[in-house]
């Protein structure tokens, strides 16, 4: 009696080698649509040809480390410039990687929070929070800001302004370059009122030597102290 197949694991995973520019990489294009079809494509075109290379793609190192390891390590990979992660986001987009996944706000507002940790009184105990998650979230956000769609710019803006006000009052989950970046990308994209300027400001941190510190310190495995903090609130 033949064996029930299994589900295909990461390591089982198959990988195809092409060169983009000057570097080879082994890579899952099932991740990566335009890859895949570009990879389809020259393979029915020279079939006896194993050799798939393509012409230098825009921070392409990054954009696969975010698409393998968490869209996280961008912020990690890249300086706090808005600049970088216009060329980034735009990679992905012509990648056509869907970073949102079909995501409203109000979910990408939930998954930030999913870094937070919280307390079942009932059975006395601390649920750590989720900050893998909540710092890919925050890539998400950013992907939004730069590049989404608002069917009600005042109203999504609103919105979007406490996802960005969440996320900079939690240092202890997301870092100074996210919170730089997401910051500025939403000054860029919307107008800033004084009032909501001024609420940014609160949780702006300037001292240099600190900055790197935390910088430093950028990693997933680090225990968060439990923080309680309502964005569900606009100014």
């Amino acid at each position: 009696m033949s064996k029930p197949l299994q589900p295909a694991t990461a390591a089982s995973t198959p990988k195809t080698a092409i060169r983009v520019g000057d570097v080879r990489y082994d890579i899952n294009v099932s991740k990566i649509p335009y890859l895949s079809s570009f990879v389809d494509f020259q393979a029915n075109a020279q079939p006896q040809s194993t050799d798939f290379i393509h012409e230098p793609i825009p921070l392409f190192d990054i954009a696969l480390k975010g698409i393998e390891s968490g869209y996280r390590q961008c912020f990690r990979s890249l300086p706090a410039d808005l600049s970088q992660h216009h060329i980034l986001c735009d990679t992905y987009h012509f990648l056509h990687v869907d970073i949102l996944c079909g995501q409203s706000i109000g979910e990408i507002i939930s998954d930030l929070k999913s870094g937070a940790g919280d307390y079942d009184r009932e059975e006395r105990r601390e649920i750590k929070g989720d900050r893998s998650k909540a710092r890919d979230t925050a890539f998400k956000l950013l992907y939004l800001i730069l590049l989404g769609d608002f069917t009600d710019e005042a109203k999504d803006s609103t919105k979007i302004f406490n996802a960005v006000l969440y996320l900079v009052s939690h240092a202890a989950t997301f870092k100074w370059r996210t919170r730089s970046v997401v910051r500025a990308a939403y000054e860029e994209r919307f107008v800033v009122s004084t009032k909501q300027k001024a609420a940014l400001d609160k949780w702006e941190k300037k001292d240099p030597a600190k900055l790197a510190v935390e910088d430093a310190g950028d990693v997933t495995t680090e225990e968060e102290e439990p923080y309680y903090f309502d964005s569900d609130y606009s100014i």
